[in-house]
Formats: C-alpha cells, structure tokens, sequence
C-alpha cells in the first residue's frame, strides 16, 4: 500500500529462511523404508530425538549438516504457495485427485468449502455453514478506510472487493483526507451515490492517518470495525467469517485473521499465517496486522486512534484494544491482501522509517501504561523489538542439574553458570544417579568445595521426573531452573533473562534458545503435533537467522519449552505436583507445560537466554517408546485440536514452518493412528 493503514512489520528478510540442516537422524526403522509402518517408527524416533532434549538422552545423535538445505517457510516459498493455492481451488471444485488409496479424505484433510478467490485458510465450508446474518445478534461491521493520495485504480479494487462481500451487513466509511485528486474525488461520490451502505467525507486540509481514520470511525455505526487501507483488498468472504466468529464467539472484542500480498500484477504471495492470540508477540511487533476488527464500543472507550502516534497508529490501537478487550480471537484463514506498492512498507521495509520510532513509542507507553518496569530494545529484525521486563526482586534460584558420571561435561556445565553476571542469590543442585567412574567423585568432590553447590544421591533406575521431582522437594527457593548436565551457558544475562519472565503470575515456564554445538537450533519452542506428537520448532535451522516470521528470535508464548533449561516458580511447581513420574525419559516437560496451560497459566520461550545443548551423553533412549505412547494416550484431544500457538495451515511434519500441502492431514492422520495401534 501506499500511504493507509501501515504498520511497520517488516518481516520478509528475516522470515526468509537460508540454507540450513537436517534434523537430527533416528536409528534404523523396522520394515521397508516406503512403508507406512517405517514411516510411523521413523517419524517417532524423530520426535523423540528432538524431543531428548529433556534430559540430554540422546546417544550418538548425529550433529545437523550444514550442506543440508533446511528449505523455505512458507512467507518465503512464493512457488509452494501458489501451487497450494492452486490446489486448494481443485479441492474446492472437486477435482483434486487423492493419491491415497482411500476414497475419503482424512477426517482433517481440506475439505469442500474452500474459497478459491482468496479465503483460504481453513476448511471452513462457507456455504454450508449457517448464514450469521440470520441471527439476531449478526453484526454490521463498519469498513474504515482513510484515503489521501492513492493510484485510482487500486482505490476502485478497495471499494469493489468491501462491495463484492458475501455477507450484505457491512458499511463503508471512507474519509479523503485532502487528496486534492479530482479523479478520486468523482469515484468516492459516485460510490457513495451508488449504495447507502458507502459514507463519504472530505478533510479540507490534510490532518494526518489518525484523524482520516477518526473521522471515519465517526460515521461508523455497526457493532465492529474492519480496519482497511485504500489500496489493499478483502477476501469475498472475509465479513462473513469474522461475523460468524463475533456470533460464535460473542466475548471476542477483537478478531484477526491471516494475510497474504498483492504485486503490482496482482500475483499474490508472502503469506502470513499468525498464530493464536499470544500477548508478548504483540509486544514485540504488530503481529495482529490484517484483517483487524475492533468491537466500536472498545474503540470509543480507547479514544480511536492518536495522532501522535501517526506512522504506527494501528499498533498502537491494537495495543490499547486488546488490553480492553474481553476476547482476542484468530481466524486462521487469509481475509486479507496487502498491496505492494511504491512507497509502501510491504515491499520496502525501509520505506517509512519514522514509523519504526512510532511503533517504539507505543511499546514504551503501553509499559507506562501497564505500571511495568522495563524498557524498548531494538528487535531482530526491522519493525520489531524487544520489550524488555525489569527483574522486581533478588529471587533465590535452585539448579537441578542430574547427572550419571560423564564428569568432565558435567564440569564444563556447572562451571559455566560463573559466566552469567546476573544470577544473583541461587545454589546449585547436583543430582547423582548411580554414578561409578572415579573421575567424576573427583570432580564432584572438588565442586562440591565451591560455595552454593550440594549433592543429592539419587541411586536406581533412571526417571528423569523421579529425579526431579525429588531434587525439588529439598529446595526452598523461589524459582526452580532444571537444566541439563550436557548444556553451557556462553554468554551473560541468561538466567535473569528467564527470572524476567518467570517472576511474572500469569506465566507457569519459561524456556530458552537451546543450539547445537555447530550453532544452528535445536529449541526454539515446542510445538504440539509436530511429527505426530510434538517437536522443537525450527529445529537445526541456522541460529544466526530469527525464523519463519521472527517467532524464534522474540518472546512468544508456546504449548511447551524443553526442559533441557527451564525455569518455572516453585510456588508453581508444587501447586501442579511436580512431573509427571509416568514419564521416565520422554515428554515430561511438555507434559508439564500442557498441564501449566490447563491451570490457566502461560508458557513462554525467550531467545534472551540462549546456551549451547549437547544433546547426547547422559543415556540412552530405553523407555521413549513407552512415554511416546503415554503421552498420546494422555493427550490426543489436546493433539488433534492443534496447537494454538501454530497454524494449521504450516506443515506438522517439517519443522521449519513450511506451507501445509494437500495432502500432508492425510498423512499425518496415518501416522497419528499408527503411533496409537503400533
């Protein structure tokens, strides 16, 4: 676009994803490697190889390759969109051929109902479901489009794509904010003249986005507000969901979807699919982006938009609205198509830069506003940032560190917390079990000489909650962080860089940017369903990049962090009685993570605390098998949902956040039903 509706989220040169490595390889698989039932072992010892993490239990695991390239995510991989796009049409018209040998599609699989104009997203069947407008509390949503300046043919697209809606209750408030274009001033009157649903005013001089926009929102009489730039476009159906969703959900406050870009040619690419409502992202940049619809109430009680804050003044709404708003609810489905345009932030991030002090502003006032401590930062990429919490108190930290010999890697890790300058008050927990090799009495014994270091024995068989869980029942400290022998600190600030986020009520865990060795990613978060079960997101990509939409170089909510380094309040700890003890080596932490959100607390991943995770010494993987079928006994409703940090529109069975083809759910439903019969 050109000069609407713009936020400065720039994410294109950093969602576009280099050359990266192959995730980390499983052992020999039983059956013919074609099979469907080497498929499902394979992609099992997969999961468990990423999910190892837990305890450092992976033995002889092969370090990612460098040659390997880790392939495109899905805003970069414009070839795979389009061709889903153009598979999704098929599915819809009912001419996409299955190459399962099954008739029927899997009860996930796309379905009837896409829409093929651009409404893709979600195997919502729009014209089968229930019509909103039939219901007494279906809302008229009022369309808010400033306009100055704008090239009159991508203004007509604007008007005609609110026009062409499926759903009838809509009004369009349009205000020209001193164009001075007679062109464009003979559309908005012959628009206006044409349909009574289309309102029009005139600014006399220009008064800046803010005030087109609040002179809009004063013409606005419907439930919601739609927020819309005067060269970008709405999918057909785009009203009609988020009106099915104000229904379904009648809470939400303010609802958003996915989005894709338009060139000039009108090609489309770049898709953003955004995860569930997730606070902090918000807080590192405008995530919310488009379509964003407002309830006007919320809007009225905010004060609409601030001239002040011209440049980012969307942010700066979301950011007010959403602290009101009662509900945030996300449509994954692409309403939206974002223009790119000379001039315009969606082709050149550097277009606006007065916007990016704008956005900062907003972040900072919203801290003011919100009585926390903290500050704005530079994020990783331009347009975000990093909001930055202060640590209230001093709090007393325990680190549990099992251990079974392996003595100089159990050395080279507790030596390495000396490193971090802002640990403050803690003691270090080292947990014995069952260790035999004299080497490691020695270094033990000579640790154990340094003050804030006690052992605890802990002889029998190996049960990494077991372990744990009793290691934490003699600790009378504030926060708890588990960490694993295999994993160094190498750098500063990372542990008060968890303390930041754990201090805070409302969240259970916190967890960190693990690499391997070679510098690329093992942990970035967990994502439920990845590979069946669940699987580190991003894993092996290379650790200077910040991922598929920044997601691994900011603090974001997750389903689950890797226990391998994770800190969560003792208070909280004990409240949900510690790990589950029925998971020996696999899936304790994202048990305990899930367990966490069912408790209405949240699980956030901060890439401020990164290590190095070595990932293969301390034993082997006897027992995975078991848990890996525990934790799908115990959690498979969570599973089939989704994940609500994700989008089901990205693959679960690639890590790297690529595009979900066709017939992947297919797929993915034979290995979720094999992993529960095998």
């Amino acid at each position: 676009m050109n000069t609407g509706r713009e936020e400065p989220a720039a994410l294109g040169h950093e969602g576009d994803t280099a050359p990266n490595t192959a995730q980390p390889a499983g052992s020999t698989s039983p059956g013919d490697a074609d099979d469907e039932a080497g498929f499902v072992w394979r992609s099992l010892l997969r999961a468990v190889d990423m999910l190892a993490g837990v305890a450092g239990l992976q033995d002889d695991v092969e370090e990612p390759d460098l040659e390997v390239d880790y392939g495109l995510d899905a805003y970069s991989d414009t070839a795979a969109y389009r061709t889903w796009l153009h598979d999704m049409a098929q599915v819809e018209s009912g001419t996409w051929v299955w190459t399962s040998t099954d008739d029927e599609p899997a009860p996930d699989a796309p379905g009837a109902g896409w829409d093929s104009d651009g409404g893709l997203g979600a195997p919502t069947d729009v014209e089968s479901s229930p019509d909103p407008a039939a219901d007494p509390a279906a809302p008229t949503i009022s369309v808010v489009v400033p306009i100055f300046r704008p090239e009159l043919w991508y203004l007509q697209q604007c008007v005609e794509s609110v026009r062409r809606q499926v759903y009838g209750h809509w009004e369009l408030c349009l205000c020209d904010d001193a164009s001075g274009d007679v062109e464009v001033s003979r559309f908005l009157k012959k628009a206006a003249a044409g349909d009574p649903r289309i309102k029009v005013a005139v600014h006399d001089s220009n008064g800046g986005i803010s005030r087109a926009s609040n002179t809009a929102l004063g013409m606005a009489t419907g439930e919601f507000v739609a927020l819309l730039d005067h060269d970008d476009e709405l999918t057909p159906d785009a009203l009609l969901l988020v009106a099915r969703r104000a229904v379904e959900e009648p809470e939400a406050d303010v609802i958003y979807s996915d989005e894709d870009k338009l060139d000039r040619d009108g090609q489309r690419g770049f898709p953003n699919f955004k995860p569930g409502w997730s606070p902090d992202l918000l807080l590192s940049y405008p995530y919310l982006g488009h379509l964003t619809v407002i309830r006007r109430s919320v809007i009225e009680k905010i004060g609409g938009f601030r001239p002040e804050m011209d440049g980012s003044q969307d942010f700066d709404l979301m950011l007010r609205a959403t602290e009101r708003a009662r509900g945030v609810t996300h449509i994954p489905r692409i309403l939206y198509h974002w223009r790119v345009v000379e001039g315009s932030a969606a082709g050149d991030p550097g277009a606006k830069p007065w916007a990016y002090d704008a956005s900062r502003r907003a972040l900072a006032d919203t801290l003011v506003r919100r009585g926390l401590d903290g500050h704005v930062e530079p994020g990783p990429f331009l347009g975000a940032y990093h909001t930055r919490r202060a640590v209230r108190t001093d709090p007393k930290v325990s680190i549990i560190i099992p251990f079974r010999d392996q003595a100089a890697m159990l050395r080279t890790c507790v030596d390495s917390l000396s490193v971090d300058s802002g640990l403050g008050s803690f003691e270090v927990v080292l947990v014995d079990n069952d260790s035999v090799e004299p080497e490691t009495q020695a270094v033990v014994d000579a640790l154990l000489e340094q003050p804030g270091i006690r052992l605890l024995e802990y002889p029998g068989p190996f049960n990494w909650s077991t372990i744990n869980n009793a290691a934490a029942r003699t600790c009378d400290a504030d926060m708890l962080l588990f960490l694993n022998d295999d994993v160094v600190a190498s750098g500063g600030g990372w542990v008060k860089a968890l303390i930041e986020q754990a201090q805070r009520p409302d969240v259970g865990a916190v967890g960190c940017r693990l690499l391997y060795p070679n510098g690329t990613v093992q942990h970035s978060g967990v994502v439920l369903g990845m590979h069946g079960l669940a699987g580190n997101l991003m894993s092996g990509m290379p650790g200077e990049y910040a991922g598929y939409m920044g997601w691994s170089g900011v603090v974001k909510e997750f389903s689950a962090v890797s226990a391998a380094c994770m800190m969560s309040r003792r208070e909280v700890f004990e409240e949900l009685d510690g790990f589950d003890e029925a998971f020996a080596v696999e899936f304790a932490d994202v048990d305990y993570c899930l367990r966490l959100r069912h408790a209405g607390y949240r699980v956030v991943y901060t890439p401020h605390a990164e290590l190095v995770h070595h990932e293969s010494h301390t034993k082997g993987t006897s027992g995975s098998y078991h848990d890996s079928r525990t934790f799908l006994g115990k959690w498979i409703g969570d599973i089939r949902r989704g994940d609500p940090f994700y989008n089901e529109n990205l693959s679960r069975l690639e890590s790297n956040c690529a595009i979900r083809p066709v017939e992947e759910d297919r797929r993915w439903e034979k290995l979720l039903s094999g992993l529960a019969s095998s």
